[in-house]
């Protein structure tokens, strides 16, 4: 009687497994609930996995059968350029001299949670691992004035900002002078681009985005969204493009923008923690985010959402993974690049 109960229940784990794999196989368009299926591939890896090992206890060909869904899940799952990668936590100061010639930039950006980060502990953050840039998605005036209030100013001074209330907002900090550029035009969301210098003549081109989520009846507009980013990949500066994209590599969308010219710092860095999920890190923060505060709930991250892309000619990622911060339902990303 073993058998036939862990069989069935082995098809029923694959069952479990099947609706993100197709909807990740069919690339995670619109209309819903396409997006946020595929945005859940990772997760349906493990029931793919367990119901192989039920099924070797039960029988040979249906582990067989079962491992081929399994299979397809794992492998979307595996780094890519797997041999320049390194699984240690990493530092940004742990990496090789870079040639004169070289610009290095730090950034780190944050989904802010509708300004709920605490800002303290974000400015700590900044000043421990010695960041160059800064984007805050889900901006808000009261989070600007926080942020002022625990120092960023002093560690970095220049800003491009378009906060609004609750989740719109936007904003860039940098540690070299910017010059505003026209947003991306379109989003829903604000998409501040300015141009720095971290070396007189080496311009670098910074943007900060935050896609619409495809959440209730949104997929078309989040699809229109990661679709207005794609001219950005033809600029002849150095591009860093960072945010909540409220993608993955499971959505086609996300993918065509890499297939564009972008690379995503969490797959091509020399230090990386993979996989570097950064969303969901915690439930239930704030019940009313301006007076009545809660600890942190928190939660293992399932997806990566946030991220950091960068040109792929002339650039070289030495580290990314994700930060804590308190406050937010994300993961900061922090990314090292060098251009050269």
């Amino acid at each position: 009687m073993l058998a036939p109960v862990t069989g069935f229940l082995a098809l029923f784990l694959t069952a479990v497994a099947l609706p993100p794999l197709l909807a990740r196989l069919t690339g995670g368009h619109a209309p819903r609930p396409g997006p946020q299926l595929a945005a859940l591939a990772p997760v349906a890896t493990l029931p793919a996995l367990a119901a192989v090992a039920l099924a070797a206890t039960s029988a040979w060909w249906l582990a067989l059968l079962l491992a081929v869904p399994a299979a397809i899940l794992l492998a979307w799952q595996l780094p890519p350029f797997l041999s320049n990668a390194s699984a240690r936590p990493v530092t940004p100061h742990r990496f090789p001299a870079s040639p004169p010639d070289t610009v290095t930039v730090r950034v780190l950006t944050l989904n802010s949670r509708g300004g709920s980060a605490d800002a303290a502990a974000l400015v700590a953050v900044l000043r421990q691992h010695a960041v160059d840039v800064l984007a805050v998605q889900e901006l808000t005036w009261d989070l600007v004035h926080r942020l002022d209030e625990a120092g960023l100013g002093g560690l970095l001074p220049h800003a491009h900002l378009d906060p609004r209330p609750d989740a719109p907002g936007v904003g860039l900090w940098c540690r070299w002078p910017l010059t505003p550029l026209p947003p991306v035009p379109g989003l829903v969301a604000a998409s501040p681009r300015a141009r720095a210098e971290p070396v007189p003549g080496r311009p670098v081109v910074l943007t900060s985005v935050h896609p619409l989520t495809p959440m209730r009846d949104r997929g078309y507009t989040w699809q229109r969204d990661l679709a207005r980013l794609l001219p950005l990949a033809q600029d002849s500066e150095p591009q860093v493009v960072m945010g909540d994209f409220n993608a993955s590599r499971d959505h086609q969308p996300f993918r065509d923008l890499l297939a564009a010219g972008f690379v995503d710092c969490a797959d091509a860095a020399r230090h990386r923690t993979w996989p570097g999920f950064t969303w969901p890190t915690s439930w239930d923060l704030y019940s009313d985010r301006e007076h009545q505060r809660f600890p942190d709930r928190r939660a293992p991250a399932l997806m990566r959402l946030d991220h950091v892309l960068v040109s792929r000619a002339g650039a070289t990622v030495h580290a990314a993974h994700p930060v804590r911060v308190p406050g937010t339902d994300h993961h900061a990303v922090l990314a090292v690049i060098a251009f050269t």
